[in-house]
């Protein structure tokens, strides 16, 4: 069986410009493959930022689960830069979690193990 080496989820947003700069406010990096498709990148994380092409109905249906070393310093981080979220809370399976949602409601979940 092959195995899979790498994961790289898409978000289908509804203005290419306007994710990047959103994404940039989170601190990733981008890229562009051209100016209806963009890559935001951090540390391992590629996210692809497609425009809605032939299918606007898919706009704002992504989610992602990111593991974070701390969920509170990406949550004072986001906030410093200005973005909404909802802010971390200690969960009885082990994390603590938060979230954000982009302009075009693609979902980020963040979350780190509970500090013992």
């Amino acid at each position: 069986m092959q195995r899979v080496v790498a994961v790289e989820p898409i978000f289908v947003v509804s203005d290419v410009p306007r994710a990047v700069a959103h994404y940039e406010q989170l601190g990733f990096n981008t890229s562009h493959h051209d100016e209806g498709y963009a890559f935001a990148h951090r540390d391992e994380l590629t996210i692809h930022l497609a425009g809605p092409g032939a299918d606007p109905e898919r706009v704002g249906g992504g989610s992602i689960y990111m593991h974070v070393g701390d969920a509170d310093a990406l949550a004072e981080e986001w906030r410093g830069a200005g973005v909404d979220l909802v802010e971390p809370q200690d969960y009885e399976f082990g994390k603590r979690e938060g979230s954000h949602v982009d302009p075009d409601g693609n979902l980020i979940r963040f979350g780190s193990p509970l500090r013992g």
